[in-house]
Parts: structure tokens; sequence; C-alpha cells
């Protein structure tokens, strides 16, 4: 969002005297979300080292404050996040009116988001006095200690919702996105009606009349109106709440439960590592590395983009973090070398998606926590093979185009420049080789491995590659605090609204409407998969994973499919990477748009030729498990 400016004030106004105030606020915010995430890495740090020095016990404390820390950050971050306008959302469809009726929506939906701070700031605080008489184990610290974060958070998210009403923010995220174009429109028409039809068919008119009507379509009709989604999935939460007649701090309530996680440590880990990464100069040394391995071929600087993204995405694990780190390096490269734009950014655009299934991935270990403790270990091998099917078929891809187009192959550097990149590049592909083989071989927990993953991002910037000044240090921590605030923030949302779809019976229910269709495992998958597709197409993957995990995995693990946790885990991750390549809502999509400043539909016209593969590998993995299982099972890893 960008925001208007206000007219000047008198300096001895209200407003004005406010204005001054508000950035001291933010300065304060900021310095202690970013203290507290350097705080978490240095004691999870500790908690590993201490383990292997002789003499020095493991301490019981340090998970317990790191989570104290994380709740804190969590909260005060996704104020800071409120007011950049970085919460997700989906405002295609408020994009198609006039920009009058889009400013008087946007102070509406701050509002909204100002009210739900409210709620938060109440509730919170009834929650933290509630819980101070309970203790941690280790610490023996009142657990209300840290839910005091929340109606702190609470208060800061109805302070910057009503500044940016008040000065009234266009909806801008720096893309271009057609306002007025037919083909849009009609898509998202489809889109909403199959959708609609859809849960007719699954629940049946007499349901969604009721509380699973009002649980799902106010949230439907608020993520289309532009709402965040994370504030969407808790005003949804509290309305079905209402309904009920239940009270409303149990949405408090279950926020809470659900960010008090330790495993969900690793999220902040891995998010501050791929931030340090792409500035560190990390990405540049594995492009020199991808281009000593395939640049002579034809089209080889499109088969470049493809193995720095299998390598980046190894460590970073992030598919938008791809397309900005290599994004900004391979695409003006590719474009002086004579490829065209449009195909530039989309095997960019679609290559990133390897980021979220070979490991470390994030998302991994948000889908072990929305599945009730997936192995994450099992999770990150299973993608190894998946992950490289979809490099391998975009590279086939990319030299059949190259063919076609006439693009040239590049010079591979001489042999003592080759094997200088090639050593440059080790301590960049090691910190992927330490999380990964820690997690599997058992020397580090998930959380650990992040943690030492970021240690090692540091250290191999400043000291091996000096890439790293205090400055971009900074800048990537603060990016990391927003980035990591709105993750858990959604997981907090995502859980009140999970634990009413428990509730209110929702995935049996959609079982047997499914199972009311068809009881052929083939179809029955056939049919979920194209619902991912369409879902991953309008909404980003965090959220999705969160509702839909609860939902689609009894039903997925039961007669007749019989599939095994880690299986749907990869299946959903691929389908959900592919959603973000595509329109109307590709996160992926915008952001190499913007590099490659081109327009969307310039973009998707390219992916067209790179979308196929990409769904063969998907049915493939589908279809057959042994391409996820494989590794776990030969490595002796649980699933």
């Amino acid at each position: 969002m960008k925001h208007v400016p206000v007219n000047a004030e008198s300096s001895s106004s209200p407003r004005s005297w406010l204005a001054r105030l508000e950035p001291y606020l933010t300065t304060t915010v900021r310095a202690v979300t970013a203290a507290l995430l350097l705080g978490i890495v240095v004691v999870i740090a500790w908690q590993v080292f201490s383990r292997y020095i002789p003499g020095i016990r493991v301490p019981r404390w340090t998970e317990e404050i790191s989570l104290i820390m994380m709740v804190w950050l969590a909260m005060l971050g996704s104020a800071l996040a409120v007011r950049a306008g970085e919460h997700l959302a989906v405002d295609v469809v408020v994009r198609q009116f006039p920009p009058a009726f889009r400013r008087l929506f946007a102070r509406g939906i701050w509002l909204l988001v100002a009210a739900f701070g409210l709620y938060l700031a109440w509730y919170g605080y009834e929650l933290a006095v509630r819980t101070m008489v309970q203790t941690f184990a280790a610490t023996k610290l009142p657990i209300g200690l840290m839910y005091f974060s929340i109606p702190l958070g609470g208060l800061l998210i109805t302070i910057y919702s009503l500044r940016n009403a008040w000065l009234q923010p266009e909806f801008d995220h720096g893309m271009e996105v057609p306002s007025r174009s037919w083909l849009l429109r009609g898509a998202l028409l489809l889109m909403a009606g199959l959708l609609f039809g859809g849960g007719v068919l699954l629940f049946g008119w007499d349901q969604l009349i009721g509380p699973i009507g009002i649980l799902l379509g106010s949230l439907a009709v608020l993520i289309i109106l532009g709402v965040p989604i994370a504030v969407a999935l808790g005003v949804a939460s509290l309305l079905t709440v209402f309904s009920l007649g239940l009270p409303p701090l149990i949405v408090a309530q279950r926020m809470a439960a659900g960010v008090n996680s330790t495993p969900l440590l690793a999220i902040p880990f891995f998010i501050l590592a791929g931030m340090i990464m792409a500035e560190g100069g990390i990405a540049q040394r594995l492009v020199d590395f991808a281009r000593v391995l395939v640049g002579p071929v034809r089209g080889g600087l499109a088969m470049v983009n493809v193995v720095t993204s299998m390598l980046f995405g190894g460590v970073s694990g992030s598919a938008v973090a791809d397309v900005s780190a290599n994004g900004s390096i391979l695409i003006p490269m590719m474009k002086r070398k004579g490829y065209d734009t449009d195909f530039s950014v989309g095997i960019t655009v679609a290559s990133s998606v390897q980021g979220i299934i070979i490991p470390p991935s994030h998302n991994a270990v948000i889908y072990s926590l929305a599945a009730g403790g997936v192995s994450i270990g099992a999770l990150f091998l299973g993608g190894y093979l998946p992950g490289l099917m979809v490099g391998l078929g975009l590279m086939v891809a990319s030299y059949v185009l190259a063919l076609r187009r006439g693009y040239p192959s590049d010079e591979r550097p001489p042999l003592r420049e080759s094997l200088r990149i090639s050593f440059a590049a080790i301590p960049a592909l090691a910190v992927g080789f330490v999380i990964v083989g820690g997690i599997a071989l058992g020397f580090f927990t998930a959380t650990e491995a992040a943690s030492i993953g970021a240690v090692m991002a540091f250290f191999i910037s400043i000291l091996i590659y000096r890439e790293l000044p205090l400055t971009k240090l900074w800048q990537a921590t603060l990016q990391s605090v927003r980035t990591i605030s709105i993750v858990i923030f959604l997981i907090a949302t995502a859980s009140a609204f999970a634990w009413l779809m428990a509730f209110l019976r929702i995935p049996s229910a959609m079982a047997a409407g499914l199972l009311s269709i068809t009881d052929n495992p083939i179809l029955l998958l056939l049919i979920i998969n194209v619902m991912l597709l369409l879902l991953g197409a309008i909404m980003d993957m965090a959220p999705l994973i969160l509702i839909l995990t609860p939902v689609l995995l009894p039903i997925v693990t039961a007669d007749p499919i019989n599939m095994s946790p880690v299986h749907f885990g990869i299946m959903l991750l691929m389908n959900l990477g592919l959603g973000l390549t595509t329109p109307p809502v590709g996160t992926a999509l915008f952001v190499g748009c913007a590099i490659g400043k081109i327009r969307i539909e310039e973009a998707s016209r390219a992916m067209l030729a790179l979308w196929p593969v990409m769904l063969l590998a998907l049915l493939l993995v589908t279809y057959f498990p042994w391409f996820v299982t494989v590794l776990p099972s030969l490595l002796g890893v649980p699933r």
C-alpha cells in the first residue's frame, strides 16, 4: 500500500502532535523487534554449541526464553507490518473499481483491522492475567508474561490501522495488475463459481446456511473485499463464535495456543537466513557456480537460472526470496544476452517453485505444525526428488525453447576461473547441507539446524564473502522481522479458525461430500489437485497450508486413498507453489514482473510453455509415492 500525503496541520493540533510522536514509537518498536530476533538467534545457537562443549550442561531454559521472545516479536512486528500495509491480502477484485471507491474501501478495511486490534487488546489482556498463575517448567516464569504481548500488539495494531485510515492509503503493491481486464474479471468469476458450486456440492445447502456457512462464507467475503487474510481469519472466527454462543475469549485462547509451540522457532531462523543470503553475496556465488555447470549448453543461461534456483532454494527455502535474489542478477543478464524479457521473467518465476520443495523450506515447517507434528526431516528429504523433477523438466523446456527462438549458449569460464568459482561456492552450499544433514542424521532438531544455518550465513557473508555491511544486515533484519511476524500472526489466527473447523466437523463433512462424488482414489486425487490449483491461484501459500491441512489430511490418509502425511505434504507444497506463479495472485509472478518491468499478461504467455512440465511433475508425484518416500526410507528417517 502507498499512502497519500495529508495536508500540513498546525503544530499545536492533536494530529500534528501525534504525527511527531508516531515516528519515535515506530523506531522504538523496530529496535525492540530486531533485538528480539537477534536474541533468539544467540540463545538457540548457545543451546546447540553447549551440547558439544565438554563440561557444559545443555541449558533447559533456552527454548522457553526463545518462545517468549518469538511471541513478543510476532505481535509487535505484526503491528509494524500493519503500518507498512504488508500483511497478505487479495485486492485484485477491489482493483476493478474506480480509484475514489478503492480509497474509501481501504479506509473501511483499516477500521475493521483497528477493531480486531481492539479485540486483541481487550481479550488478550484478560488471557494474560488468567495465565499469570501458570508457569513454564524450566524457568518458572509465568506464562502470562508471554501473552502480555497480545494486548500490547493489539493496541499497536489499532494505532497503526487508525493512522492508515487517516492517511487514506491506496492499494498499491508496486506490481502491474490489469485493473480493467475483462479476461481477469472472467477468470475471477469462473473461479468463484467453481468454488461456490463445489461448496454446495460438498456440504449441501442445509449446512452452508448454518455456522459452517458463517465461518467459510464470511472468510471468503472478507478475503474478496481485500481484508488482510490474517485479520479475515480472526474476524470470521469471531463471527462464528458469536453465532454459536461461545465466549469471545476462546478466539484469543486458540490464537495463543497456536503460537505456543517450540517447533515454530525454526521459521524465524529460515527466514532470517534467506534474507542474509540474499544480501550477503551468496546468491551471486551460486549463479557463478551454475554457469560453470550448465552455461555452455544451448539456452544455457536459462538453465543457469534453473540450477541457481535449485541451489539457492535449497538454502533459503523461499520462492519469493529466490525470485528477488536471483532475478535481480539473472533477468538483466539474460536480456543482455538476447533472451526475450517475457521468457527471462517466466523461467525465473517458474524455477523459484523449487525453493519451496527442495529443503530447507519454512513452508514445510508450517505444514508439519498444521499436520500435528509430521517429521520435518522426512518432509525435507521427501522434497529432494520432486524438486529435481521440476528443475529437470524446466531445463528440457528451456532447451527446446532455445532451439525454437534461437537463444545462445553461454561461455564457460577458463579452467582456473571455473575452479576458483567452484571453491568459492562451497561455503554457500554448505549452509543447506548442514541444515538438512543435521536434521536427517539426528544431530540437530529443526529449530537448532535453522539457527545454525542463520549463524553460518552471517559469518560466511561477513568473513568469507565480505559483502554484508552493517546497513545491509540491519535492513535484512528488519525485513525478516516483518516477514516472520506476518507468518506467525497468520498461524495464530489460522489456529483459531482451524479449531472451529474441527469443532464444526468440517473435515468429516467434506470427506463425505467427496466420497459422494466418487470413491475412486485416482479421481479423488485429481479433484483435490484441481481444487488446490484453483485456490493457489487466488490465495497465498501459508494461509492455504494452515486452512487446508486440517481439512484434507484426514481425507487423504483414510480409505480409499491411504496417502502418507509426508507424501500429501509434498503434493500440497507443489500445488500451492504452482499457485505462486499464476495470476491473479501469484506472489512470485508479481515480484518477477516488477524486476523485469513487464506486465503480468506478457509473463503469463511465456509461462504457458513452462506450466505443462511442472504439472507433469506434480502428477507423477501425486500418483507415484516412491518419488517422495525413497530418500526418507533409504536414510531410515521416520515418516
